[in-house]
């Protein structure tokens, strides 16, 4: 597929976006990301983006996930909801969470250099959106003190990545809200990745297959095969 033109606008990756969701999957909620200062200037936002999580593409512990592909996917630890009701903008989101889950988002561009064709060609792009692990259940009452939860990842043994639920928006609670204001609605039963809590760490294979093993501390631990 030839490459856009010039660089794709905010709103018609949105467009775009909505087009291609039926070819992805079954909707099971929503990622959020550019949820930093950095990240947001970076893609010339002033809030964060989109993308959508796939039924198919939710994985748990002991899954084996198919990640072929030209480049190495990579997985960053984030904060994931599942939400009992549904969220309506401006509610308190802590009254719609079932559970709260250390989670790590594997993420892949389609394109080698993405970003030169805009943050419009990333949005469209499900915000380079492949999956989720879903790891071990955290108190809500840990979002309280946002800056004490950790989550780390580490592949094949080796390298690791570790991050604070805080570099999200301060807050994942206030990611979700802001979600909630974005969509007008989340419905009940839904995902949502609050965004990433550090930078991504390359998920590469050794031998034909690779693990990646997500670490809560005291709330426990996930593994995926891929």
């Amino acid at each position: 597929m030839e490459d856009p033109p010039g660089p794709v606008s905010l709103g018609e990756g949105y467009r775009l976006a909505l087009v291609g969701e039926a070819l992805l999957g079954t909707p099971a909620g929503w990622k959020i990301g550019a949820t930093n200062e950095r990240g947001m200037a970076f893609l010339g936002v002033s809030e964060p983006i989109i993308g959508r999580l796939y039924a198919e593409r939710i994985w748990h512990d002991g899954a084996i996930a198919d990640l072929s592909g030209e480049r190495p996917a990579e997985a960053e630890p984030e904060i994931a909801f599942r939400l009992g009701e549904s969220l309506a903008a401006g509610d308190d989101p802590r009254g719609a969470i079932a559970e709260v889950r250390a989670a790590a988002e594997i993420v892949r561009p389609s394109h080698s250099d993405p970003f030169r064709l805009g943050v419009g060609f990333i949005v469209a792009d499900n915000a380079a959106g492949l999956g989720a692990l879903i790891g071990p259940a955290i108190p809500v009452e840990r979002l309280f003190e946002p800056e004490k939860l950790v989550v780390s990842l580490t592949v094949n043994g080796g390298k690791t990545c570790e991050g604070r639920a805080d570099a999200v928006l301060g807050n994942p609670l206030e990611a979700l809200a802001w979600l909630a204001r974005r969509v007008g609605v989340i419905p009940g039963g839904s995902w949502v990745l609050s965004g990433g809590m550090a930078p991504a760490i390359p998920l590469e294979r050794s031998g034909g297959e690779g693990r990646l093993l997500l670490d809560a501390g005291p709330y426990g631990a996930a593994g995926l095969r891929f």
